[in-house]
């Protein structure tokens, strides 16, 4: 089975080489919200209160993405990035703080957090949402933060982030629980794929 991960827990993750050097942090998870993937990090300095790096680290040079660090094959993975275009390219994968619609346009929460599969993958498998009535029926719950898959589609525009609306069937409270519903909305639509 593979590993499930917040894109908010690899804020502040040291860039380590396969040889056990330390060479950066992570700053920023860079991602194409269309594609369902990470794209790159933008970094900050080795130490913990090092600045910002004029480097980034595109995905392709990612060796394996981990709960305690993102692998890098060698120091020279990092690379130089024009920090505006970077920055630019963070705003446009921003999908915390989005509304969740299905794709039959009901709300269903906000985005809290993105997450993604450990490894090699750097895939986008679903979301940490504040969920809404419409998701989590309940008195008690209307503010509830759950995870609730991508599926297959995923589109972000106007600051809302939708879903298809069968992913909502697979909706848990944990992230080790996630990892059973993601695998079980995979293997439902195993038969559906042409």
């Amino acid at each position: 089975m593979y590993e499930l991960m917040s894109a908010r827990s690899l804020t502040t993750r040291p860039v380590v080489t396969l040889g056990g050097d330390v060479v950066a942090h992570v700053r920023d998870t860079v991602f194409d919200a269309s594609a369902g993937r990470i794209t790159g990090f933008t970094l900050s300095g080795p130490h913990l209160l090092s600045g910002p790096l004029r480097l980034g680290l595109p995905w392709p040079a990612v060796h394996a993405l981990g709960h305690d660090a993102v692998m890098i094959r060698d120091a020279g993975a990092p690379a130089p990035v024009d920090m505006a275009a970077a920055r630019q390219a963070a705003r446009r994968g921003r999908v915390v703080g989005a509304r969740v619609l299905t794709d039959a346009g009901t709300e269903v929460g906000t985005v809290l957090d993105v997450v993604v599969e450990g490894g090699k993958s750097g895939r986008v498998t679903g979301f940490r949402i504040a969920a809404r009535k419409a998701l989590v029926p309940g008195p008690k719950h209307h503010r509830r933060r759950v995870y609730v898959p991508r599926g297959e589609t995923l589109a972000v525009s106007g600051g809302a982030l939708v879903i298809p609306g069968d992913t909502t069937h697979y909706v848990v409270d944990d992230l080790p629980a996630f990892v059973h519903e993601v695998g079980a909305l995979r293997e439902s639509r195993k038969g559906a794929l042409p």
